[in-house]
């Protein structure tokens, strides 16, 4: 009997600057990576909608500050469990990642936390990096001068990647682990399956189980389909 995995996956390649499919986003990758060691940038802002890699990019600038042995936060505020309590507790930080800010606007504690933190961040000379699926002018904010706040440092649309960035984005992912993804079997599973990148992510991590698991690294159409067949079932 086949082995059956649990589903859905965690990707478990690490964000980083290098493995970041950059397309039309060259200038925003380079702002962020420059965050670390900018005197005269103490805050980001990043904008855009789906798969224009937002929290790939915050959390490749938590993992270098973190490498760095520097005091770094990442999360999501999409999470209904978090309180606004939490943002006091940042403080003191070289870095805050805040992903999805725009989840919380409309809530008066989230806004006033958000409102301190820039303002005890730009006093502690520490960063900080926000990500929206709006600009802030277009949020639905009830704090007024939070908007301008948030508007302190650059405000960077991302642009979603284009096909043939999300190829290279699946290329990235399958020569980082090692494994043999000849031309077809990459036009086969873009074909067949979601082209969002973190869903493509997951396929990546069960291929790299599946194929360490059978001791070969060449990915075949038919090992493909064995392996999108638990993911349906």
């Amino acid at each position: 009997m086949q082995r059956q995995l649990p589903l859905p996956l965690s990707p478990t390649l690490v964000p980083t600057f290098d493995n970041f499919c950059h397309g039309a986003n060259g200038f925003a990758v380079d702002m962020v990576q420059s965050l670390q060691q900018a005197d005269d940038v103490s805050q980001l802002y990043l904008w855009g909608g789906v798969q224009c890699g937002k929290s790939h990019l915050l959390l490749a600038a938590h993992n270098e500050f973190v490498a760095a042995n520097k005091q770094s936060f990442y999360v999501s505020l999409k999470d209904a469990t978090l309180t606004s309590g939490l943002l006091e507790a940042l403080d003191g930080h070289a870095l805050v990642a805040l992903d999805d800010i725009d989840s919380v606007a409309g809530e008066k504690a989230w806004e006033q936390a958000l409102f301190n933190l820039i303002n005890f961040t730009r006093e502690r000379a520490g960063k900080v990096i926000f990500s929206a699926s709006h600009a802030p002018t277009l949020g639905e904010w009830a704090l007024p001068d939070l908007v301008s706040r948030l508007s302190w440092g650059p405000v960077i649309k991302l642009e979603p990647l284009s096909d043939i960035d999300v190829r290279e984005a699946l290329m990235m992912a399958v020569d980082e682990k090692g494994l043999q993804m000849p031309e077809e079997t990459a036009d086969y599973l873009l074909k067949r399956h979601s082209r969002d990148v973190n869903s493509l992510l997951k396929v990546v991590a069960l291929l790299d189980r599946e194929s360490l698991a059978a001791g070969r690294a060449r990915i075949s159409i038919p090992f493909l389909k064995t392996c999108l067949a638990q993911v349906n079932t």
